[in-house]
Order: structure tokens, then C-alpha cells, then sequence
């Protein structure tokens, strides 16, 4: 064998396994802020101490740098990349804010010396570890670009569960008889944990485009509801619904986001066209045509939200 060849098949075996490199520090990376977020709901509950804790973390945190840094050192070497730069710098940058939320909310337990949280901090915690759980398992799908969609919608109703959990929690703080240090306190925690679980949305987003773009998104559920996308077909409780291409699209864009609002220009845009010019009511027709075809069977509800655009939830 020559030099020249030599070059090549090393050039020809760099081709076959880097891109399973980003695939495996994404996988490890996910891994890491499972373990965590586990820390953290330990020392949340007071069986792990704080400080303990913190310093496990912080551990993770120093570790889950490291592979950040070798993500990133990837985009300046000349070698094929498992997804697009722009997706993966992305993904690399979410994935570290979660893992910085995460050691953030550990050392403000530490530099308190809390030996218990309140129920609200508690619950969040819980959150964020099923969210970082949800990692673990949709990174364990993007190399076959299969099934990752029921995760992302996963994520998407553990941010909507986050909001709940911050929302209630502040309304405790300030209604109870907490002092003005503890309100402060508790209040910071609570907002670095739904921050968290708001990066594991964009995680989220970012995989469903990637899915988008792959082709990979054949097969959408909701309730009793499946949209096979390959085949044009919408079963309701395993009966067949037949749907206009309007009403196909527009339960398409409302599956693909569901439990979150889809703005009515988007709606519009997105299924009609950018020269629409219509009238608007044209949309509210279509959705009510839906709802009779899909809500009751189906298990779900087309939720119009005021001034905003429409959500499907899933209704049993």
C-alpha cells in the first residue's frame, strides 16, 4: 500500500466514524445532566447534604465543559459532522445551559445551607430530572433520526408543567408568612430550575426541525389521534377520517406542537401561503370543521386562545 493510500483510507475511516463521535458526546453529555439533576433532587430532598451535593455536581459541571469544548473544537476540524453546525452549536449550547442551571441551583443550596427544601423547589427539582431523563432517551434516538417526536413533545409538556410549578410556587411565597431573605432565596432556585427546563425546550425545537428536515417525521399522535404524514391518512380510534389538504395541514402544524399555542399567522402562513389575502375567518371555519371531525373520538381539544392562535391538548 502506497502513502497516498494510506491517506485515503485513513481519510475514508475518519469519514465513517466521526459523525458517531458527536452522536456519543451529545449521548454523554445528556448523560451527565441526568446524573445531576438526580444529585439535585437528592440533596432537594435531604437525603444527600448540600454541600455534598454541590460538589458532586460541580464535578459533572467541570465534566460536561469538557465534553462541550470537545463538541465545539469539532466544528473547526475539516471532517463530516453527525448534524448541521448551526443544529449542533446549538444543541451543545443548550445541553450546557441545563447543566449550568443545574449547578447554579446546587450552590445556592450550598451557600444557604439548606437542609430541606420547600414543597415547590422540590417539585421542580422533580421536573427537571424527568426532563433530563427525556434527554437521555431522545439523544439515544438521533442517530436513526426514529421516535423523537413523542420525546420533544415529552419536553415540551414538562416546560408547560415548569411554568405551573413557578407560577404557583411565587404566589405561595408571597402569600405566606416567608421573610423577605427566604422569598429571595427560594424565588432564585425556583427561577434557575423552570430555566432549565425552558433550554430543554429549545433542545427540543432543535430536534424537531433536525427530524423535519430528515425525513423522519412519519407518524403523529395525540389521545385516540394518529396522522401517518407518508400515507395523508388521519385515524380516529382506529377509524379512518377523511380530511381535506387544508384540514390535513392545519392538524398537522397543531400535532406537531401540541400543548403549545400555534399563533394564527402561522397558521395561515404556513397552510394558505405567504400571499394569503383572505379573510381570516377562513381559518376559525377550517378549525371548527376539525373539531367536529377529531375532538370527541379523538381524545383531544382544538383550544383557540384569544388574540393569539389555536393549541391541541390532549382531552380524555
Amino acid at each position: 500500500m502506497t502513502p497516498r493510500d494510506s491517506d485515503r483510507r485513513q481519510a475514508a475511516q475518519a469519514e465513517q466514524t466521526a459523525p458517531d463521535q458527536e452522536f456519543q458526546l451529545l449521548d454523554e453529555m445528556a448523560q451527565t445532566i441526568f446524573e445531576a439533576a438526580r444529585a439535585l433532587v437528592a440533596a432537594l430532598s435531604g437525603s444527600t447534604p448540600t454541600d455534598e451535593a454541590w460538589q458532586a455536581i460541580r464535578d459533572l459541571e467541570h465534566k460536561g465543559d469538557a465534553i462541550a469544548r470537545d463538541l465545539f473544537e469539532g466544528f473547526v476540524t475539516p471532517r463530516p459532522l453527525a448534524v448541521d453546525s448551526d443544529s449542533l452549536k446549538a444543541l451543545t449550547g443548550y445541553l450546557d445551559d441545563v447543566l449550568d442551571a443545574i449547578e447554579a441551583a446546587a450552590a445556592r443550596l450550598a451557600i444557604h445551607k439548606v437542609r430541606r427544601a420547600i414543597p415547590s423547589v422540590r417539585e421542580m427539582g422533580e421536573v427537571v430530572l424527568e426532563s433530563a431523563q427525556e434527554l437521555t432517551r431522545v439523544m439515544g434516538q438521533l442517530r436513526r433520526m426514529q421516535d423523537v417526536f413523542p420525546h420533544t413533545r415529552t419536553l415540551h409538556r414538562l416546560e408547560n408543567k415548569g411554568d405551573d410549578v413557578l407560577r404557583d410556587g411565587i404566589e405561595a411565597l408571597f402569600s405566606g408568612r416567608a421573610s423577605a431573605k427566604d422569598i429571595i432565596k427560594w424565588k432564585d432556585i425556583l427561577e434557575l430550575l423552570e430555566g432549565s427546563t425552558d433550554r430543554c425546550e429549545d433542545i427540543a425545537n432543535v430536534l424537531e426541525t433536525l427530524a423535519i428536515r430528515a425525513g423522519a417525521e412519519d407518524r403523529l399522535a395525540a389521545g385516540r389521534l394518529v396522522m401517518d404524514i407518508g400515507r395523508h391518512e388521519v385515524s380516529v380510534d382506529h377509524k379512518p377520517v377523511p380530511l381535506s389538504a387544508k384540514e390535513f395541514d392545519l392538524l398537522h402544524l397543531l400535532l406537531r406542537h401540541q400543548g403549545k399555542v400555534v399563533r394564527r399567522e402561522r397558521l395561515l402562513n404556513d397552510v394558505w401561503g405567504a400571499d394569503y389575502f383572505g379573510d381570516t375567518r377562513t381559518l376559525d371555519t377550517h378549525i371548527g370543521w376539525l373539531r367536529k371531525k377529531v375532538e370527541v373520538a379523538g381524545g383531544v381539544r382544538l383550544v383557540s386562545v384569544r388574540g393569539i392562535g389555536y393549541r391541541l391538548d390532549v382531552h380524555e
